[in-house]
């Protein structure tokens, strides 16, 4: 079973939301990280000073297709795909430490509800 790192960006008040769909999907554990985002142009100013939005980076180490399938319902309920909403992708790992991500897959499996991974690769 290959390991996926998901990363997720996104606002402040989509945080709650994006944790929520991981769980539901099974992650059993994700590392938060406080940020700020800035595109380019600069987009919002008030009073000539630009907004830098408050943002959430969420790392979860997952087996690829519970990341997979985690990235695509972020995408869609948090609607990512919109302008400024936030992103989130998948990143191969090459070794882990600290984790057996067959046993993750396992767990996944066995406690996930089965119209879950019906969209499953495997």
């Amino acid at each position: 079973m290959e390991a996926r790192l998901l990363v997720a960006v996104v606002a402040d008040e989509l945080e709650e939301r994006a944790r929520e769909i991981a769980r539901e999907e099974g992650a059993r554990g994700m590392t938060l990280l406080a940020g700020r985002g800035m595109s380019f142009p600069e987009h919002i100013t008030f009073f000539g000073l630009t907004y830098l939005g408050a943002e959430t980076i969420l790392a979860v180490l997952l087996d690829e297709d519970t990341a997979v399938r985690v990235a695509e319902r972020m995408n869609v309920e948090l609607r990512l795909l919109e302008p400024f909403q936030g992103l989130a992708f998948c990143l191969p790992v090459d070794g882990t430490g600290g984790i057996d991500i067959d046993a993750l897959h396992r767990h996944i499996t066995e406690h996930a509800p089965a119209d879950r991974l019906e969209g499953s690769r495997r």
